[in-house]
């Protein structure tokens, strides 16, 4: 068994020269991701979303072709530098809801692109609407051998729970029971997600959506799995065999950029008892709703219940969000201490103090620790790292 470092939420900026994720960045390419990123980061594993775009499938059959990419046995695809992509697409179904269809073969991502070809209007774009519902798209991936995920289940934009129901079960009935996988998202975690009775059923994932090159790796998972291909991923979510989910690494919910209810009145993120319905403030009822919030609101248990073997939820700050790393110190931590995964689990104080200074190397150790100071986000504006941390 070995243990690596995943982040299985990755869009495409751009391949083949043109636009693929309108939002994300440009330098967010397929090979930038694979050849660049991921080891600076300190990742072994990526899942990028967008395979269903026609421009990324071309452009993973030419990288097969020159040998940049190999097709495993048992699924996925093994870069020439050892990091494993998993395929996937995520897909915006009739509801209105974002899912995630991770795939293991370049015949599966062709099979589900002929699927979508007549539901869809762009099939060179991400993260498309499809004339298909959440059931049709589960049975979709059944039929493919894929894994369905919700994506960011809690967002108010998207999510399946911050945006569709209350629960799956009565949404999806006994299809449900093929969903194995969800994804926490930004601004949740385990915990908050474990009040919500039938998320016992799910193994949590701790992704970045990452829309740039430098969100990358922001949340992570690490995976105990025998060998890198699909098969061992699937096995990893089923818990089969002493392959898991070992730990997710996340940012501290109260970063993400929709932890709490926003008022679009007078622009006042919320700072009462959950959950926050109306603004304390000018009393407007014009909001957007917290993810904190919502699942207060849609909980089953006043305290989280976390079934058996549930993977502890580590707290972390991406490193340039802490303050006093700029990218001239970022570097330089890379260049003395390894990729960012190393310096935020493994480096020792005293080295990042000698490359750093006391005050980032006290910081970062308080991250591990999951003592920062931070004043929440809400309504599409990230929390923030206090400046005069009162730690430190």
């Amino acid at each position: 068994m070995r243990e690596i470092f995943a982040d299985l939420h990755i869009h495409i900026g751009r391949s083949q020269g043109r636009a693929v994720k309108i939002t994300a960045s440009r330098e967010l390419t397929l090979k930038n991701i694979l050849f660049r990123e991921a080891p600076r980061k300190g990742l072994e594993m990526v899942g990028i979303v967008d395979a269903g775009s026609t421009l990324v499938a071309a452009e993973i059959e030419e990288m097969l072709l020159h040998g940049e990419l190999e097709e495993q046995p048992q699924g996925g695809f093994l870069a020439a530098n050892g990091v494993l992509m998993i395929a996937g697409a995520e897909v915006e179904s009739r509801e209105g809801v974002h899912w995630i269809i991770f795939l293991p073969f370049l015949h599966s991502i062709k099979s589900l692109q002929k699927y979508l070809r007549s539901r869809v209007r762009n099939m060179t774009l991400s993260t498309q609407k499809a004339d298909a519902t959440a059931i049709d798209l589960l049975n979709l991936s059944y039929l493919l051998e894929g894994i369905f995920c919700p994506a960011h289940a809690f967002t108010p934009h998207k999510g399946a729970y911050g945006f569709w129901t209350d629960s799956l079960a009565d949404k999806m009935g006994r299809d449900l029971a093929q969903v194995k996988v969800l994804e926490l998202g930004l601004s949740s975690d385990s915990l908050m997600a474990d009040m919500i009775a039938e998320t016992s059923n799910f193994t949590f994932l701790s992704n970045s959506d990452a829309h740039s090159l430098a969100n990358i790796g922001r949340e992570y998972n690490l995976l105990r799995m025998k060998q890198k291909n699909f098969a061992e991923f699937r096995y990893c979510l089923e818990n089969y065999e002493g392959r898991r989910i070992l730990a997710n690494y996340g940012m501290d919910p109260l970063m993400g950029k929709y932890h709490r209810s926003f008022c679009l009145q007078c622009e006042r993120i919320a700072a009462e008892a959950p959950p926050v319905r109306a603004c304390a403030n000018c009393g407007s009822e014009n909001l957007v709703a917290g993810v904190y919030d919502r699942i207060v609101s849609i909980r089953d248990y006043s305290e989280p219940r976390q079934p058996l073997g549930r993977a502890p939820y580590y707290y972390r700050v991406p490193l340039q969000k802490l303050p006093g790393i700029g990218p001239k110190t970022l570097e330089k931590l890379r260049a003395g201490l390894g990729s960012e995964i190393d310096i935020c689990e493994n480096a020792n104080q005293e080295d990042i103090s000698r490359i750093a200074g006391e005050r980032v190397a006290a910081l970062i150790i308080e991250m591990r620790k999951g003592r920062l100071d931070i004043s929440p986000g809400g309504g599409g504006r990230y929390g923030k790292v206090k400046k005069d941390n009162r730690k430190q």
